[in-house]
C-alpha cells in the first residue's frame, strides 16, 4: 500500500509540472487521502490543481488544511497562500502571509521580492518599493546567476503597483540590460519615456524592437509618436505648438497610463467588460445601445467615444440608476456634438470651457453640471460659476468604483495609504 501511495504521489507532482489542470491530479491526490487524510503533500498538489482550475475557496481550505499542521510543509502552504491573495487582490492578506513566510525563512531573495509587491499592492508603496530594490540587491550577493529573473520581476511588479514613469524605467532598462525582455516590457518602457519626454530615447527602442517584430502596430505607433514630439521640439521655437504645449495636455502622461492599464487589465474597456457583467437591471434598462458608426463625427476624443461605443448615452434624468450621491448619466454622441458646436459659436458665453484646455464632457445631471475628463485623464465636476472639483483619477477609476459598488471584482491595487504624505495620488 505504502508502494501505492508514493507512486500515486509521485505521478501527481509530475502532472501538475506538465499538466496543471488535468483531472487525473484530483483522481491520484484524493486517492492518497482516502487512505492518509493528513498527508500535506497530497494536500499541496491537489490545493495547486483546485487553484489553477479556478476552484479558490477549495484550494485556499487545502492550503489553510497543511498550514495549521504546522510540519515542514508549512512554508510551502505559505507561499501558496500568499500566491493566491496576491492573485485574488487580497491585498492584506496578501501582506500577512508575506511576512508569515519570511518568519520562518529570510534567505530566499523571491521571499522578499513577494514582500515589497505586497507592501505595495496593500498602499505601501514607496516601502515596497523599497523593498523590492533590497530584494534585487539581495539576489546579486546571494544567487547572481537568479539577477535577470529579480530584475525583470521587479520592472514588473514596479507596473502592477502603478510606479511613476520616472521609478518604473530605469529598472526596465536594467532588466532589458541583463536579459532581453518580453515585447510588452519594452513597449512599456518606450512609452515612459515618452511619458519622461525622452523622445530620442523612445524612437531608438521602438526601431531595435520592430527590428525584432517589423508588424507589431504598437511599435510602429510608438515610433510615429516619438518621431512627431521630435519634430514638434526641432519646431517648437517658431511653431503655435509647442512643447510646453504637449506638456499641459499630460497626454504622453496618459498615454503611458493607458498603455500600462491595458498590460494589467484595467483600462477602460475593461472596467467597461467587467460592468456589464454586474449591471443592475434598472441601471440597464436606461442605457441606449451603442453607436453603431461615428465615422466623421467629432466626439470628444478617446474616452467619449469609447463610452458612446459602448452605449450611445442613457435616458433623460436617469441618474439615480447608478447609485451615487449625484444624479449624473452618461451623454449621448449627437449630445456632445451639439455641446461642443454651441461652446464653439460663443465661446465668451461659456467661460468654463476655456479653449485653450483639453477636457471632454462624458455625463451630466440635467440641471447644468457635468462630469468631464480633462488633462491628465482625471475626471472632474465642472459646474457654472464654480472651480472644477476633482471626482476620480480617471474615467476608469470611476468605472471601477461602480464595478466594485455593484459587487463586482476590483482588480486594481490599493490607493496611497495615509502614512505616507509624500505620496501622490493613485496615478
Amino acid at each position: 500500500m505504502s508502494a501505492d501511495v508514493e507512486r500515486d504521489l509521485d505521478l501527481a507532482w509530475e502532472l501538475i509540472e506538465a499538466q496543471p489542470t488535468h483531472p487525473k491530479i484530483a483522481e491520484l491526490a484524493l486517492r492518497v487521502l482516502a487512505s492518509q487524510p493528513q498527508r500535506s503533500s497530497a494536500l499541496m498538489v491537489l490545493g495547486d490543481h483546485r487553484e489553477v482550475c479556478g476552484e479558490v475557496d477549495e484550494a485556499r481550505r487545502l492550503f489553510l488544511q497543511v498550514a495549521a499542521l504546522r510540519n515542514s510543509w508549512f512554508t510551502m502552504a505559505a507561499r501558496a497562500l500568499r500566491q493566491l491573495e496576491s492573485a485574488e487582490n487580497n491585498h492584506d492578506e496578501a501582506l500577512r502571509w508575506a511576512r508569515t513566510v519570511l518568519g520562518e525563512n529570510q534567505e530566499d531573495w523571491d521571499d522578499w521580492m513577494q514582500l515589497g509587491h505586497a507592501q505595495a499592492s496593500s498602499g505601501e508603496h514607496e516601502a515596497g518599493w523599497r523593498q523590492l530594490d533590497e530584494a534585487v540587491a539581495l539576489c546579486a550577493r546571494t544567487t547572481a546567476d537568479d539577477l535577470p529573473k529579480a530584475l525583470r520581476k521587479r520592472a514588473q511588479y514596479l507596473l502592477e503597483t502603478f510606479a511613476p514613469p520616472e521609478r518604473f524605467a530605469p529598472a526596465a532598462e536594467e532588466a532589458i540590460r541583463t536579459n532581453a525582455p518580453d515585447s510588452w516590457v519594452g513597449m512599456l518602457l518606450g512609452y515612459a519615456y515618452l511619458a519622461q519626454y525622452r523622445f530620442d530615447d523612445a524612437e531608438q527602442l521602438a526601431l531595435r524592437l520592430l527590428r525584432e517584430d517589423p508588424t507589431d502596430d504598437l511599435l510602429r505607433s510608438l515610433l510615429g509618436t516619438a518621431r512627431a514630439m521630435l519634430q514638434i521640439v526641432e519646431k517648437a521655437r517658431g511653431d503655435d505648438i509647442t512643447l510646453a504645449d504637449i506638456q499641459g495636455t499630460g497626454a504622453l502622461e496618459m498615454a503611458w497610463q493607458q498603455m500600462r492599464d491595458h498590460r494589467l487589465g484595467i483600462d477602460l474597456p475593461s472596467a467597461l467588460a467587467a460592468l456589464d457583467a454586474v449591471l443592475p437591471a434598472d441601471l440597464r434598462a436606461t442605457l441606449r445601445p451603442g453607436a453603431a458608426d461615428l465615422a466623421g463625427k467629432k466626439v470628444g476624443s478617446m474616452v467619449a467615444k469609447r463610452l458612446v461605443t459602448w452605449h450611445d448615452g442613457q435616458e433623460p434624468s436617469s441618474g439615480a440608476t447608478w447609485g451615487t450621491a449625484e444624479p449624473f448619466r452618461l451623454m449621448s454622441a449627437d449630445e456632445i456634438i451639439a455641446m461642443d458646436a454651441e461652446i464653439e459659436a460663443d465661446p465668451a458665453a461659456h467661460p468654463g470651457w476655456p479653449e485653450n484646455e483639453v477636457w471632454e464632457q462624458v455625463m451630466t445631471d440635467d440641471a447644468g453640471t457635468y462630469l468631464v475628463v480633462v488633462a491628465f485623464g482625471a475626471l472632474v465636476r465642472r459646474r457654472p460659476g464654480q472651480p472644477d472639483e476633482p471626482v476620480a483619477d480617471s474615467m476608469a477609476d470611476w468605472i471601477w468604483d461602480r464595478v466594485a459598488g455593484f459587487g463586482g471584482r476590483d482588480p486594481r491595487p490599493a490607493p496611497w495609504k495615509t502614512e505616507e504624505p509624500s505620496a501622490p495620488g493613485r496615478r
